[in-house]
């Protein structure tokens, strides 16, 4: 069976607005263009890429999914900074990436389109390129229509999916611990994901209308390059248990 990887970006303005992707049978290369051509709400540049996967590794969800509500964005960061530092982090770095993602992680300011590296030693970052990021991609669900059911008869979102998929490859490629909260300045839920706490949801990680987010990624700066080759490069199909 040919499968292909499906890359869909959209931007307005000269902003990032929309991403996402799939890794497909062939015959269902028609259906998903379509879907993925109707996801950005407004766009006035949209991209697609497709690629055909010659080769990827299985892997198994092994991040069990919680999720926590709190009073203030206040509140729910504070939380945060717990499951960081109960994943390995040092408490001074997991503050400088809550920070960070709250200012706006582009040196040139506001959001960047792909993830920060952090050195969860130093606080140092990693990224070759600090305005740009890097981006998780070449990954979905093995059976994203079965998951897709599941999560969301369970009440989480389609949000929900698409990042638990990309927080497993995050893990699988060696980052030690990711934090997460969306620039949609309507959508105030993030998340932290490790190996040892999971993948946890956290509401609100930041006030309705506040435009920035991003993610943060720790990294052993030994490991660095390797981590970032398989998360940019490899593809990555996810299991969901039975």
């Amino acid at each position: 069976m040919r499968l292909l990887s499906v890359r869909m970006h959209a931007g307005k303005d000269g902003k990032h607005v929309s991403g996402a992707e799939r890794i497909v049978p062939e015959s269902e290369l028609e259906e998903t263009v379509l879907s993925l051509l109707r996801r950005p709400e407004e766009y006035d540049e949209l991209s697609l890429k497709i690629e055909e996967v010659k080769s990827y590794e299985l892997i198994k969800l092994r991040l069990p999914i919680r999720s926590f509500s709190f009073k203030s964005p206040k509140e729910a960061r504070e939380f945060a900074l717990s499951l960081l530092v109960r994943s390995g982090i040092p408490k001074e770095v997991a503050n400088k990436a809550i920070s960070l993602l709250a200012k706006g992680a582009n040196p040139k300011g506001g959001n960047m389109r792909g993830a920060v590296i952090m050195d969860p030693k130093t606080g140092r970052r990693l990224e070759r390129d600090t305005s740009r990021g890097v981006r998780t991609v070449r990954f979905d669900w093995k059976d994203r229509k079965r998951v897709r059911e599941i999560l969301l008869s369970s009440g989480y979102t389609e949000r929900t999916v698409d990042a638990l998929a990309l927080a497993s490859k995050n893990i699988h490629c060696g980052v030690l611990a990711e934090l997460c909260w969306s620039d949609d300045p309507n959508y105030v839920t993030g998340y932290v994901a490790s190996p040892s706490e999971g993948y946890v949801r956290i509401t609100p990680l930041k006030e309705k209308g506040d435009p920035l987010g991003g993610r943060v990624y720790f990294v052993d700066e030994d490991k660095a390059d390797k981590v970032i080759e398989c998360l940019e490069k490899r593809f990555v199909l996810i299991e969901f248990p039975k």
